[in-house]
């Protein structure tokens, strides 16, 4: 069962018992702490979700009502959390959280933040670029932005989506690009990094000269 489908089990098995920002929470909680983790893991999961007493009354109702949607068809699961709308920050439009693979389109500058990454890690071996996405992954607490948007990084750093689920702002992909020379210093050292980063800026500038963004508004 990959994560996304894990995902909608773990949403499925929840919706019947938590209210909708509860509920949002505890799938964040999820994909951040749980969801690389055994089954039996769940347990814990679901004793830190339930911080209500009429919740803690019902934990092993909560945890099997889970495994229940586990082995549930695709078909009779919810949808995913991540492109619920009740979920969506106040303000804002649908169109512009849903996933690239139905109505959703980066915008220049996104789609530039990507192209540079994709050609910053593929300089790395396979090791290297699976540790610099999770050393990307475990600080994305400073990132500063809604949980749909870091679920979406996350999905992306893990390799479950091929493209970016959301747009964010320039402040965001700065932190995000500064955080990825800090990891490529870590495992190839500052001098290494810099000549990987000045490469996949020359590899990025034809696009960014297409789109008519400028590639250096991102360093």
């Amino acid at each position: 069962m990959d994560l996304i489908l894990r995902r909608r089990a773990v949403y499925t098995g929840m919706r019947p018992y938590f209210d909708d920002h509860e509920l949002f929470k505890a799938i964040t909680l999820w994909q951040t702490d749980y969801s690389e983790k055994p089954r039996f893991a769940l347990s814990v999961f679901v004793a830190r979700c339930c911080n209500r007493p009429e919740l803690k009354a019902q934990r092993a109702k909560i945890l099997a009502s889970i495994f229940n949607a586990m082995d549930l068809p695709e078909a009779q699961l919810l949808p995913d959390a991540i492109n619920d709308t009740r979920y969506l920050p106040a303000g804002e439009a649908l169109s512009a959280t849903l996933s690239p693979s139905t109505e959703h389109e980066l915008d220049h500058k996104t789609t530039i933040f990507a192209k540079l990454m994709a050609q910053m890690l593929l300089k790395f071996n396979e090791e290297d670029d699976l540790n610099i996405r999770k050393f990307l992954a475990a600080h994305l607490n400073q990132i500063k932005t809604d949980e749909r948007r870091i679920m979406h990084l996350r999905e992306w750093l893990g390799g479950h989506t091929e493209m970016l689920g959301a747009n964010y702002n320039v402040e965001i992909l700065q932190k995000m690009i500064n955080l990825s020379y800090v990891a490529m210093c870590e495992y190839v050292g500052p001098v290494k990094a810099d000549e990987y980063l000045s490469q996949a800026i020359r590899e990025t500038e034809p696009l960014s000269l297409e789109l008519g963004f400028k590639l250096h508004d991102l360093l």
